[in-house]
């Protein structure tokens, strides 16, 4: 029996210390401010810990499987983080200089130190030459396609160089691999779909045939990060797909549709979804196109739920067509009295969906709104507005600041979503016109900084 214990000994040692069975993510916050909560988005959605008054924090996983990306956040500071089965991982930083001070130590620091590094070379950091990731990239088209080539090659040679220092496993440089190319990828669609109803070169979309779809297929639903990744890649996608995002009245254009995505992306989850969601936007904002393309959706769907939420949709959105009903709500305004829009019956509505935390609400709300409720004064118009998820001293503060409150305007809030999701809202802002019998005119109609164009629709609203 001797030899047989020797060999087990010996695979023992061999095989290295055994992973500890449960995974701790710990650190310490210098200069933190207090009243947070330290929140993770991982792979069944968000996890919190509270955060002590000396700045120390501490999550333990008993049963993490899978190497899982991982979202940190406090006081409104992110980073990312990739943790695996068995780390012990200490973060450090001082809150003051959040990136430029993040560490880590413990089993899976190496990791992480790359991605702190990663993160603060290429995203978070000052502007010091090396090329960044870009959301909207800039200029021709051979200089989206060039800035995109440079930043992969840049991250690729950081992550070799950083790899033969430092121990990094195999599956984590394929991770990052992956998310480096797609990266690659997603920049170069999202300079297509600003730019979708232009004429871009014969061979600009070539990018796709060497784009890793299949690979981020394994690995979608496994973590928020992973999600988001397929969404970056996918919102572009689609505006390659259908220029303009919005289907032909053709229903023949469907097939070829399906076709293509099909060539370029594989009988995927990423086709699927691609085409789902610009299935679900159609529906909402080119019922016509939806209605076109939904017979071959329903020739090429193979998901039973997917095809019921669809039906849901259609339903949804026709609901809401020019001459139903608005639907009915009671909301508090800036004053402390209660508005519903029956209040407003022998008015007509121009109602905005917004919020003191979202840009391009705020951009239509200082920059085109005032002009165009000036232009309206005096004249049976009120501009409604529903502020979305505002606390209440911001949401106040901002109306007196800002000064958005007018004649014809009444400003409303809630905290909930309720009205919002009654609406089918899907983006924000979100603009309604409303006849003075409280029926839809035009469900997402034009915005202020549309200039004539919303005019001449609440001219021909009044002439009703």
């Amino acid at each position: 029996m001797l030899p047989s214990l020797w060999l087990l000994a010996l695979g023992t040692a061999l095989a290295g210390p055994p992973k500890p069975s449960v995974t701790v993510f710990s650190g310490h916050l210098d200069h933190a401010p207090a009243g947070d909560t330290v929140r993770l988005l991982m792979d069944k959605g968000e996890v919190k810990a509270p955060l002590s008054a000396s700045g120390d924090f501490r999550f333990e996983f008993k049963d993490l499987k899978q190497n899982t990306p991982t979202s940190f956040s406090y006081a409104r500071q992110r980073t990312e983080l990739y943790l695996m089965p068995g780390d012990q991982l200490v973060m450090h930083l001082d809150f003051k200089d959040f990136d430029k001070t993040l560490t880590y130590s413990g089993r899976g620091s190496e990791v992480n130190n790359y991605l702190a590094q990663a993160l603060y070379k290429y995203s978070y950091g000052p502007d010091n030459g090396l090329p960044r990731i870009q959301n909207s990239p800039k200029g021709t088209p051979a200089e989206a396609v060039q800035a995109a080539g440079a930043l992969r090659q840049a991250r690729r040679e950081f992550l070799a160089s950083y790899a033969k220092a430092h121990p990094l496993p195999a599956s984590f440089r394929r991770d990052e691999q992956l998310a480096i190319d797609i990266t690659w990828a997603a920049m170069q669609l999202a300079y297509a779909a600003q730019h979708s109803e232009e004429n871009l070169p014969e061979d600009y979309f070539d990018f796709l045939a060497s784009t890793p779809v299949r690979e981020l297929n394994q690995h979608f639903g496994r973590s928020f990060l992973d999600n988001s990744m397929m969404a970056r890649f996918i919102m572009g996608y689609q505006y390659r797909l259908v220029p303009g995002g919005k289907f032909s009245t053709d229903p023949t254009e469907g097939r070829r549709i399906y076709q293509t995505a099909t060539a370029e992306l594989g009988d995927t989850k990423a086709r699927s979804w691609v085409l789902q969601n610009l299935m679900f936007d159609n529906i909402r904002r080119n019922t016509a196109g939806a209605q076109a393309f939904y017979p071959t959706f329903r020739q090429y769907n193979r998901d039973s739920a997917m095809a019921r939420e669809v039906r849901k949709a259609f339903a949804l959105r026709l609901s809401m067509s020019a001459g139903k009903p608005a639907p009915a709500f009671t909301l508090t305004d800036n004053t402390g009295k209660k508005v519903s829009l029956s209040d407003l019956r022998g008015k007509v509505v121009y109602l905005d969906f917004w919020g003191t935390w979202c840009g391009p609400c705020m951009k239509e709300m200082t920059e085109s709104a005032p002009a165009l409720k000036k232009k309206f004064e005096g004249r049976d118009v009120v501009f409604l507005y529903i502020s979305v998820g505002d606390p209440e001293d911001k949401w106040q503060q901002t109306l007196t600041e800002k000064q958005f409150t007018s004649p014809n305007s009444v400003h409303l809030r809630t905290t909930t979503y309720d009205v919002a999701s009654a609406y089918q809202v899907d983006g924000y802002p979100s603009y309604y016109l409303i006849d003075r019998e409280g029926r839809f005119i035009q469900v997402y109609t034009s915005r202020p900084s549309e200039g004539d164009k919303t005019v001449a629709a609440i001219e021909q609203a009044l002439a009703r």
